[in-house]
């Protein structure tokens, strides 16, 4: 008998009360992980009768803890995910799963999770080129995805997914939605307000931009949350914002002056 013969028989037995339980530490190590792959793969493909392919479909956390394998499991301090990863390496992604293990996306080593999976479904699967990220990963693409569990951890904020995973690539205001409370912040509304003015419509000055801006150029540029947000879709608004900017660069230059008339006296 083989020792996978061997494993496997000791497995049958447990499974049919011919046995309490694997010996002591019998799964500690390497071996013990490759005995481990031999006990999954059985159950699974022999005992159950599932085929490789429909593995993600049928095999859940239930199954393997139903039919022993639980004790093993912690062994090693491994969710379900772990065990059909170790019986069936580089095979399935766990996004192919109906479900995760609790947890599986925290941590340090659940953010690495995090980047992989991530990065595999925008670039393998769903080939999205970087600048089309802000206009595609939404609430949506995480849901289609089966990323819902990915999203939550994030305070469903798809911008805090991807700044994760690209840091510094784009801005909040980018997405279709932003974090909870962005616009209440008044640092948050000058950034946007820039980078919208002077960025992408180019404009030299607020002077220009009071007279040039436009309700169009907000839904032009996707900005339609700034806008409302902080505007209550006001334009009137929007331009006393800038006034009120004018006047405080304005004040600033005035006490630097000032400043220098104090230093030369």
């Amino acid at each position: 008998m083989t020792e996978k013969e061997m494993v496997i028989q000791m497995y049958r037995d447990i499974l049919g009360g011919r046995r309490a339980r694997f010996p002591k530490n019998f799964f500690v190590g390497d071996q013990g992980k490759k005995y481990l792959a031999y006990i999954t793969r059985f159950l699974i493909e022999e005992y159950l009768g599932i085929s490789t392919k429909q593995i993600p479909r049928f095999v859940s956390a239930k199954t393997l803890w139903d039919y022993r394998l639980r004790p093993p499991a912690q062994v090693h301090g491994w969710n379900f995910i772990d065990m059909i990863q170790n019986a069936y390496p580089g095979t399935f992604s766990p996004l192919e799963f109906k479900q995760v293990s609790n947890g599986y996306w925290q941590g340090d080593t659940g953010q690495k999770r995090v980047i992989e999976e991530v990065l595999y479904v925008i670039e393998e699967k769903s080939s999205i080129a970087l600048h089309e990220i802000p206009q595609k990963v939404n609430h949506h693409f995480f849901k289609q995805n089966g990323l819902l569990g990915i999203l939550d951890i994030f305070g469903d904020s798809p911008y805090l997914v991807i700044q994760t995973i690209y840091p510094n690539q784009f801005k909040p205001w980018e997405f279709a939605s932003v974090p909870m409370n962005f616009w209440k912040s008044k640092e948050n509304v000058r950034g946007a307000m820039e980078w919208l003015l002077f960025q992408k419509m180019e404009f030299s000055s607020y002077q220009e931009a009071i007279q040039r801006l436009s309700r169009k150029h907000f839904t032009i540029y996707r900005m339609t949350g700034l806008f409302q947000m902080a505007f209550d879709q006001r334009l009137y608004k929007v331009k006393q914002w800038m006034e009120k900017r004018i006047e405080q660069s304005s004040s600033c230059t005035q006490e630097n002056i000032q400043s220098m008339y104090y230093l030369e006296g």
